[in-house]
């Protein structure tokens, strides 16, 4: 199932951001007058927190004169159920091939240069990739790294990161993973982990060390971490990004759907 529409993310967010009230059967929330998938609407400053729509929906809520839906995959039933809509954004992935020699060899030569190069100059000082459950030094490299994603990460915000990540949803693993240099945290990663698929949600960095491309390389290192644990996907999820494409990731185009009664 979409993590972002299983009940127990639905739930977090409904206890964060929702008036008990204006929940439908669940999945649905009344906002001003109409009615959108529950996790979609924007919050806290019209910031987004939902990267999909639900994938399975076949029938709609009846009686009501106007349904949004956000962020509707191309690949979901949802969108050939009622598609096309109007295009509203995307989220790069990858086919994971068996192995990570595989891999460079399917990227572009110039960006398969490009990662080995980083990968040698990294390799000149003392470094090493963990996994940690270490949130407030994730938030700090998320505010550190970026205006936008200091204004973004308030504390509301991050109490809601922190229900998430310590939600625990079947079939799913959240996970924090960091590079460290010199003993120093310098890029963290919060993913969302299942079976088949590697979802890549949110990022930050420390520009002091921007020289060794240390946002890059964790995210470089993610996918190789999916391709040893025999991953099929790996999703980079909303947003246009170029490291996403120097790193080999193809477009999902996500829709916006509106129907009126």
């Amino acid at each position: 199932m979409n993590f972002f529409q299983t009940p127990e993310y639905l739930a977090v967010f409904a206890r964060h951001f929702c008036r008990q009230e204006d929940i439908v059967v669940k999945i649905w929330e009344k906002t001003k007058n109409k009615l959108v998938l529950l996790g979609m609407k924007p919050v806290l400053g019209s910031q987004e927190v939902t990267d999909f729509a639900q994938t399975d929906i076949t029938q709609l809520q009846s009686g009501y004169n106007q349904v949004q839906l956000d962020n509707v995959r191309e690949d979901s039933a949802t969108w050939k159920n009622f598609g096309p809509g109007q295009l509203q954004e995307v989220s790069p992935y990858l086919f994971l091939p068996k192995n990570w020699e595989a891999y460079l060899q399917n990227l572009d030569r110039k960006y398969r240069k490009e990662l080995k190069r980083k990968f040698s100059r990294l390799g000149e000082i003392r470094h090493e990739f963990v996994k940690e459950d270490n949130l407030a030094e994730f938030f700090r490299l998320h505010r550190l790294s970026d205006p936008a994603k200091n204004k973004f990460m308030t504390e509301p915000m991050a109490e809601f990161f922190r229900d998430v990540f310590q939600a625990k949803i079947p079939g799913w693993e959240s996970r924090l993973d960091f590079l460290k240099i010199e003993g120093k945290y310098a890029a963290g990663i919060l993913s969302f982990v299942s079976c088949n698929e590697w979802w890549l949600y949110k990022s930050g960095y420390d520009p002091s060390y921007s020289f060794y491309s240390v946002g890059l390389l964790l995210k470089a290192q993610s996918i190789h971490w999916a391709i040893e644990q025999g991953k099929k996907k790996y999703d980079f999820l909303r947003g246009n990004e170029r490291y996403k494409y120097d790193l080999g990731a193809k477009n999902l185009r996500l829709y916006r759907i509106e129907i009126r009664g």
